[in-house]
């Protein structure tokens, strides 16, 4: 008799064991997925006040914005929203 009800304990650890589990695992999968879709509210590009942007396109994740200053030559700014940084810049002629 003391075999079977130590079997039950055993049984009723395990039983109770993998439902904490699961329930943990899908909690996490949860949050992790609520967290990864934030996006990015302010960036600062650290333009100057009279440069001014005349175009933005977007490709492959990455944003390329066209800016003109008056006393320099057009930029093109490759931006990178995921990581809020600029990639490069490119001065055209």
């Amino acid at each position: 008799m003391n075999r079977l009800k130590a079997l039950k304990i055993i049984v009723f650890i395990f039983t109770f064991l993998l439902i904490f589990g699961t329930i943990s695992l899908v909690g996490i999968l949860f949050n992790r997925a609520q967290n990864s879709d934030k996006a990015i509210s302010s960036a600062n590009l650290g333009l100057s006040a009279e440069v001014k942007i005349k175009q933005i396109t977007a490709d492959n994740g990455l944003l390329y914005l066209l800016v003109s200053a008056p006393d320099k030559a057009d930029e093109i700014i490759v931006f990178n929203p995921a990581k809020a940084k600029i990639v490069s810049n490119i001065t055209l002629n």
